[in-house]
């Protein structure tokens, strides 16, 4: 197997592991030991646990800053621009598996991330939160959404709903509880 073959192969199990268990709910010897090699192995690629779950943050901001900009392309209409979010929201998470988003995961374990991390989950988040900003303000600017105050902070509340929505459901083995929030918020936005 390749390194670049083994890297991706990591990194695909750990993020698994994270959006399953949690940061803290595996260690290298549980990778080593579900893809068949050393840990030693292991530390080649991320000398530390810190370092690979740097690489996990960045995979998933691209992935996402990815998604997002074919979301633009392809869709010019902010409030079924809003709705295809939330979709890609729910099929990358509780509708793959009953996986948790993770930055959610990582969050919630913040106090024991390294700082570097940390630092990463809030950029991630950050850059949600701008482009759901950017989104809300155009809406409103063409009468398709309403809401008071600014477009950051009405991003920031949607954003936690949805991160909120997926807990509950998750806790509660119901998809639906994140469905009926997703409506809640089109309804409560759409003008």
């Amino acid at each position: 197997m390749s390194d670049r073959d083994t890297r991706r192969e990591l990194l695909d199990l750990a993020e698994t592991l994270v959006r399953t268990r949690g940061y803290n709910g595996f260690s290298y010897r549980d990778l080593a030991e579900q893809i068949g090699i050393k840990t030693a192995s292991i530390h080649y690629h991320f000398p530390t646990k810190g370092d690979l779950g740097e690489a996990l943050i960045e995979n998933e901001r691209e992935v996402f800053a990815k998604n997002l900009a074919q979301l633009d392309a392809a869709e010019k209409d902010p409030r079924r621009r809003l709705e295809r979010f939330i979709q890609l929201f729910q099929a990358s998470t509780i509708g793959c598996d009953n996986r948790m988003c993770l930055g959610a995961m990582l969050a919630a374990e913040q106090e024991t991330l390294p700082d570097a991390m940390g630092q990463a989950v809030r950029r991630l988040f950050a850059a949600n939160e701008a482009w759901l900003a950017k989104l809300l303000e155009a809406g409103r600017n063409q009468r398709q959404f309403r809401f008071n105050g600014s477009a950051d902070l009405a991003a920031r509340s949607l954003f936690s709903a949805l991160e909120g929505a997926l807990l509950t459901a998750r806790a509660f083995h119901d998809i639906g509880r994140f469905e009926a929030t997703s409506r809640w918020i089109l309804e409560t936005l759409i003008a």
